[in-house]
């Protein structure tokens, strides 16, 4: 059974998936911290960046389409006493009626979007939430090791995730690789199992990522309305001179 992207026991269990795979909050709360004014996180999920960020005080607004994932922001959000701004729009048509000195995107959601026109799409609706010379800060993954991989097509154990209540939840994954179209596609199977091992529930969903080139990604950003300012390399504030898996493009405002 396929489901929508997000939606079933990919959003209940995203937390876990990601838990120990990217060291990038750090990264994240500097850019914060280091802004003049509002900013908005595209792509916030359950949380994981923007619930921490809002622990410390930080102004920050949130973005997402999944419709699963922002009601489970929600409720942690209750548990927490705390406040969130958090609407369920796409990137690409999002209408927030207010603008931000930055914008920022972890999680490689940029990656995800149908195609490239409607990546390009997205582009320029944040730069028009962007205050005059505010800063996009975007997260890619670059999957040269997928690309050098021979074992494209078996399924491995991506996770294996033990709940308080005694349920599991195993993630098996498989990649296929479009080198020419430059598509990435994650196939996930999830399995939920009962605390005797039994199999309670399984999903299958394909994650298909869009993939750049770094200078190819530079002359996007220019075109749909930016200045580059710099990439940093693995969420450090380290210029990118090598090929990375992790990359962190910023890029200005024009002001032209």
């Amino acid at each position: 059974m396929k489901n929508g992207l997000y939606s079933g026991l990919d959003a209940e269990f995203y937390d876990g998936l990601l838990e120990g795979e990217l060291n990038d909050y750090p990264f994240w709360k500097r850019l914060v911290r280091e802004s003049s004014g509002p900013c908005l996180e595209v792509g916030c999920g359950t949380g994981r960046i923007l619930i921490p960020l809002l622990r410390e005080g930080l102004p920050v607004d949130g973005v997402d389409r999944s419709k699963k994932m922002v009601g489970l922001l929600l409720e942690k959000v209750k548990t927490l006493k705390a406040s969130v701004n958090a609407s369920i729009q796409s990137m690409e048509g999002m209408s927030l009626g207010k603008k931000y000195s930055l914008i920022f995107i972890p999680g490689f959601s940029l990656q995800m979007v149908q195609n490239r026109s409607t990546l390009e799409k997205a582009l320029v609706q944040m730069g028009r939430h962007m205050e005059p010379d505010g800063l996009l800060a975007i997260s890619l993954f670059f999957p040269w090791e997928e690309l050098a991989d021979d074992g494209r097509g078996e399924w491995r154990l991506r996770k294996k995730i033990n709940r308080e209540d005694g349920l599991r939840l195993e993630c098996h994954q498989s990649t296929e690789m479009d080198a020419q179209a430059q598509e990435l596609v994650i196939k996930n199977r999830y399995s939920l199992l009962s605390v005797s091992r039994e199999i309670l529930k399984e999903e299958h969903n394909d994650v298909k990522l869009l993939w750049f080139y770094p200078h190819e990604f530079h002359l996007l950003l220019e075109e749909s309305g930016f200045e580059m300012e710099a990439t940093y390399a693995d969420f450090e504030f380290e210029p990118m001179d090598e090929p990375v898996a992790y990359a962190v493009f910023l890029a200005r405002k024009s002001s032209a």
